[in-house]
């Protein structure tokens, strides 16, 4: 992959609501997965594959992640770009507010808040070879997936040009298994086929972009990653939960992965119960019970306390003997029994 002729854009404008409150004080992408943010993660995958000129959309608590992110030139030779949006205005707006940016160049666009290790060189040849052999502007990657209702499903001919697309239509009543994973390659011109924020203030890439394209006759292919690549959204409690429970079970490892147990302070008396994360310089005390819980870096966990599926902010402080369930657990927020 050549780096001169390829740049890329990180999407980090969004709100992460379900995340609250671990979102009401960071962005999503300042979420942390085995001791980095996944937005980091991303920026290293990028990097991995020969990309580091980006351009980055941002919105909530924008300065957090334009501090977080201010010495990665110097720290990983990435040289990155924010532009922050006064409000949001879609996948397709962000894209927008960055055109000028990423003008004559095609563009790799890939979400600053799922982890992935989709292997972008690979998705690139194929969209080299597809604008080479039929003039296409758009490559998008797709994987398969059980359950449609969650994800934008994509249908294509026999060939992989795209032909249709659904939006998170019921099992019974989808037209493929094949979603959309958010990583896209396009061709520079695809930018100016945008239409003005005077002309549309929020204009989404899956709802109003592809749609104007096939209606254009514009060709599109989308290609499957490999069957063990590993992506997840990591928006919800849950899938959170469930995507450190993947790297403790090995089934997920990325070179950006840092030990999922860092801390050097943890008493020999406390259970830690099936798979836990427990980052640097955290405090765990005798008799404390862990089971299935992300701990941040720089926490306090008091003796005898009791936490289960929950996620602890570095600066939070969890007195003795407290109990919590499916919670998010931040510095600013009393934690209650």
């Amino acid at each position: 992959m050549e780096e001169k002729k390829i740049k890329a854009m990180v999407l980090a404008a969004g709100i992460g609501s379900r995340l609250e409150p671990l979102t009401s004080i960071l962005p999503k992408p300042l979420v942390q997965i085995a001791g980095r943010p996944v937005m980091e993660h991303i920026l290293l995958l990028l990097k991995k594959h020969g990309i580091t000129d980006v351009v980055s959309n941002t919105y909530h608590l924008a300065p957090k992640l334009h501090d977080y992110f201010a010495d990665i030139k110097q720290r990983e030779g990435i040289d990155i770009h924010f532009i922050h949006e006064s409000k949001l205005s879609g996948v397709a707006g962000g894209i927008r507010a960055c055109r000028e940016y990423l003008k004559g160049s095609t563009v790799c666009i890939i979400m600053g808040d799922a982890l992935t290790n989709a292997d972008l060189t690979k998705l690139l040849e194929a969209h080299q070879k597809a604008v080479k052999e039929n003039n296409c502007k758009v490559t998008i990657a797709k994987m398969q997936v059980e359950d449609t209702t969650h994800f934008g499903v994509i249908v294509t001919d026999v060939k992989g040009r795209v032909i249709n697309f659904q939006e998170k239509p019921k099992p019974e009543e989808a037209l493929s298994n094949w979603a959309n994973t958010g990583i896209y390659f396009f061709e520079p011109e695809i930018l100016d086929m945008i239409p003005s924020i005077e002309e549309s203030p929020v204009y989404d890439v899956a709802h109003d972009l592809f749609p104007k394209l096939l209606e254009a006759g514009v060709y599109m292919q989308a290609v499957a990653v490999d069957a063990d690549i590993y992506w997840a959204d990591i928006g919800t409690p849950q899938q959170y939960i469930q995507t450190m429970k993947d790297i403790a079970s090995g089934s997920v490892n990325f070179e950006s992965f840092k030990p999922l147990i860092r801390s050097q302070d943890i008493s020999p008396l406390a259970s830690l119960i099936e798979d836990n994360e427990i980052g640097d310089k955290t405090v765990i005390a005798d008799t404390v019970s862990l089971k299935n819980c992300v701990i941040w870096d720089d926490v306090e966990i008091g003796e005898g306390a009791e936490l289960e599926d929950c996620i602890v902010v570095s600066g939070a402080k969890i007195s003795p003997y407290e109990k919590h369930k499916g919670k998010i657990l931040v510095a600013e927020m009393p934690a209650k029994v």
